[in-house]
């Protein structure tokens, strides 16, 4: 599966999946829907959905200690 590349924080979808994080984050889809689960990831729960949006997922980027360890 190809995963979506993002060379700015402009080209990132309002609404953001397990996919578009791993693409910006350049980890696996597994890794991402990991951290997604954290519970400190601003998630949304849509039905089975879980999307988080552009915003608070760059906010949560910026305050994030250890996000991938």
């Amino acid at each position: 599966m190809k995963l979506p590349i993002y060379k700015s924080n402009e080209e990132l979808p309002l609404a953001m999946n397990a996919k578009d994080i791993a693409g910006y984050l350049n980890i696996s889809l597994t890794c991402a829907y990991a951290v997604m689960r954290s519970s400190s990831f601003p998630a949304i729960r849509i039905g089975k959905r879980v999307l988080v949006t552009k915003t608070k997922f760059l906010e949560w980027l910026e305050t994030a200690d250890d996000v991938l360890i």
